[in-house]
């Protein structure tokens, strides 16, 4: 992500035991939840060579 650009909301359905995990992990680590979905992305649009630029953590506009 650049570090102007400015992050939207997004809303979308997740399994339960799959929210249950993240929001576990999240506690345990004390990483935003939405820290780790953002990493998954990245992750995904890499692995099919749609790679993004990444911005430094906890450098947040908007």
């Amino acid at each position: 992500m650049e570090p102007t650009s400015r992050l939207i909301s997004i809303v979308f359905r997740l399994p339960k035991p799959n929210l249950q995990a993240l929001k576990s992990l999240s506690s345990k680590t004390r990483v935003r939840q939405s820290e780790y979905l953002r990493e998954a992305i990245e992750d995904l649009l890499t692995k099919y060579q749609a790679p993004v630029p990444r911005q430094a953590p906890g450098q947040l506009n908007g």
